[in-house]
């Protein structure tokens, strides 16, 4: 990840040394900072996919909304000189935050390669994509769980699979009008049992529209009859198997402010606190994030009753213990490998 960031900085690579051998080492109260960031500037969407909260219509006590340029700037000028990457995206559709160009501009002003995940499935204005572009956005990942409306909607219900395809030629074609070289535009399709024969399909009209990239991925779900017949997954704890890298290095925002533990949690009573601009180390070492992190840190330490990371299905797969989902144990990589499998 570093060589591809051009604002490479002897503070943010100090930092991120330090928070890798703290990692490494199993500290626990940490002294450098989270060197990705992740701020859901909107946890508003227009589907209704089966297996994702928002799709839903849960609303896990916290009420729709958008963050304002005043709080993500505060976010942002606290954490940026120590960070390297930015998603703007977690559990809502960016785009339905009205002020996502300036928020982008604002990030990339600070150095931070920026990230977006979107349905893609609403009307866009050749203005609204062209501002998008100029915002200095670095990646755009498209969430196209199909290759034509029937495939499509059986995951992504309520969406418009040949909007979805006008919208990408539109940043396609513009594009190559402003001579810009960004956004990297990747086509993600979530492969389930009723979409995973359409994949190769997908990919052709991916090339033949002139995408930067394709990629297809297991989504999460509860039902089994949703398994693909193919293994799409990630599997996380054979990439790290002693440490869920996000309590180290990532920091996790919701539009309202709340803290996460990871991109994961989505309950606003699952936090593990809110943000107060200049209480950042009390913040991300207090009593649940240092909980947290003892869990993968001591393995033979009896697991938090009540804390968000006791019910999740790496902990308990790194603990022997059984799992609760159907799916098989995976990491979401943010960018610019992968989107969270639940968008």
């Amino acid at each position: 990840m570093l060589e591809k960031n051009p604002n490479l900085t002897l503070r943010r690579l100090f930092n991120a040394l330090l928070n890798k051998a703290e990692m490494r080492i199993g500290r626990t109260h940490l002294l450098s900072r989270p060197y990705k960031l992740t701020i859901d500037v909107s946890n508003s969407c227009n589907l209704r996919c089966p297996f994702c909260p928002t799709g839903r219509r849960e609303d896990g006590g916290r009420p729709k909304g958008n963050i304002s340029l005043e709080s993500f700037a505060a976010i942002v000028d606290e954490l940026a000189p120590y960070a390297f990457s930015l998603d703007l995206f977690d559990w809502g559709e960016p785009f339905f935050n009205p002020q996502l160009p300036d928020l982008i501009e604002y990030a990339s002003r600070k150095g931070l390669v920026t990230t977006i995940s979107s349905n893609l499935s609403f009307k866009l204005t050749a203005a609204h994509v062209d501002a998008i572009i100029r915002s200095g956005l670095t990646y755009l990942t498209a969430s196209v769980d199909g290759a034509d409306q029937r495939s499509y909607e059986q995951y992504r219900r309520g969406g418009k699979f040949d909007l979805v395809v006008d919208n990408l030629r539109t940043f396609v074609r513009l594009k190559r009008e402003l001579g810009s070289e960004t956004p990297h535009i990747t086509w993600q399709y979530l492969v389930f049992a009723p979409n995973e024969e359409r994949v190769e399909e997908a990919r052709r009209l991916a090339q033949s529209i002139g995408l930067d990239g394709f990629r297809p991925l297991a989504g999460t779900y509860d039902d089994p009859s949703w398994e693909p017949k193919g293994d799409y997954s990630f599997d996380y704890l054979h990439i790290h198997a002693n440490r869920c890298v996000w309590l180290w290095n990532s920091a996790v925002f919701h539009w309202d402010g709340g803290w996460a533990s990871c991109c994961m949690g989505f309950d606003k009573h699952d936090d593990f606190a809110d943000w107060k601009p200049g209480a950042f180390r009390q913040l991300w070492n207090n009593e649940k994030f240092v909980a947290a992190r003892r869990i993968w840190t001591d393995k033979q330490s009896p697991l938090p009753a009540g804390h968000y990371c006791t019910g999740c299905d790496k902990v308990l797969f790194y603990r022997g213990l059984p799992q609760r989902s159907a799916t098989k144990p995976h990491a979401p990589v943010s960018q610019p490998e992968l989107h969270r499998a639940h968008g």
